[in-house]
């Protein structure tokens, strides 16, 4: 676990590429390769350098999060470090498959120009009856051959992505119960924020989209805010079984939140090229047309540009707000009745 550097030991870093995957499974990595006294280098969050360094190594068709992903990969290697984790995601659950970017991520990486240091790649395939035991002993490999090590670091690591996936669910509580006691004009509006993680979670991309939503008294909701068991018994509604887990995470909190009696709209946040999204934004589109919830597709790129989007967004919420005030007359865009002409007294 360590190397010796003129006449000196020193410890081996593992860099952790703040994107894709990253921003679900943080928690099970970083406490994983602490548990074994490895050091793990994380990149900085995304901004426009790490962007452009990533466009640079990709063809334009590349979607924006591989981009990124890229750019992170990029950073890191400069940064020195001994080993590039980049686990090869094929499925994560039985019935369902990652994103095949993710799944060919280890190989693009090494056909691009980047100078990278050896990459850790493990292969996870739980469709197919992948023994745990091997995965772990490729995470590990390069630092330390006890097996006894191995297994209590990744018990220990398992307890602590648990815990932050119970936390974000605590936190979904909390902000529903403040909302309950809060008397502003929009304290009772809940947004769901579809989308990816890596998404969702990285400020450069999404443009603060999440803290713009709470700046305008909104609350925001993820689907990881919504318990799996919850997810996977909404999905129950569903005539099909849902191909990729992303889709699934998206569809099944959409159910849940039909069900949420508060005033509400959905945000459906979709980079630009994203085959996945694409089709489970129309399978999405219409439970929220039969529901008659207002919706905002907001799809972006390396060029969107943050003050349209705050502009949409305000627009958004007061389309909402004036909706439920007013009960304006109006027919929407896909030819639904959504009001009367009466306003409240």
């Amino acid at each position: 676990m360590s190397k010796v550097e003129g006449g000196m030991k020193l410890s081996l870093k593992v860099g952790l590429p703040r994107a894709l995957f990253y921003q679900t499974y943080h928690p099970l990595w970083r406490t994983f390769y602490a548990a074994l006294g490895v050091e793990t280098v994380v990149s900085p969050e995304t901004n426009k350098a790490i962007l452009d360094q990533g466009v640079k190594c990709v063809v334009d068709e590349t979607c924006l999060p591989v981009k990124v992903f890229f750019g992170h990969a990029a950073n890191l290697s400069a940064a020195g470090v001994d080993y590039l984790f980049v686990p090869r995601m094929v499925s994560v659950e039985k019935k369902a498959y990652i994103c095949p970017k993710f799944m060919g991520l280890p190989d693009m990486l090494k056909a691009s120009n980047l100078k990278l240091p050896p990459l850790i790649m493990p292969v996870i395939n739980l469709v197919k009856a992948t023994d745990l035991k091997s995965i772990l002993w490729d995470c590990a490999a390069p630092f330390t051959g006890n097996w006894s090590k191995i297994k209590n670091a990744w018990q220990e690591a398992w307890q602590e992505q648990k815990r932050h996936e119970e936390n974000l669910i605590e936190e979904n509580l909390i902000k529903k119960t403040k909302g309950a006691l809060d008397t502003s004009d929009t304290a009772d509006l809940t947004i769901l924020v579809l989308g990816h993680d890596y998404n969702l979670h990285d400020q450069y991309l999404n443009m603060g989209l999440l803290e713009k939503l709470r700046e305008l008294g909104c609350a925001a909701l993820t689907p990881a805010q919504t318990s799996r068991k919850e997810r996977e018994l909404q999905l129950k509604k569903f005539p099909r079984s849902i191909f990729w887990t992303y889709g699934r995470n998206l569809l099944g909190s959409v159910y849940s939140f039909l069900q949420y009696p508060e005033r509400k709209g959905v945000i459906m946040l979709t980079s630009f090229g994203c085959g996945i999204d694409s089709f489970m934004g129309n399978l999405i589109i219409r439970r929220l047309v039969e529901k008659k919830i207002p919706y905002l597709n907001v799809i972006i790129d390396e060029h969107t540009g943050e003050g349209g989007l705050r502009t949409r967004i305000e627009a958004f919420v007061d389309m909402i707000q004036w909706r439920s005030d007013y009960h304006q007359n109006y027919v929407s865009a896909y030819g639904q009745y959504l009001g009367s002409t009466e306003r409240n007294a």
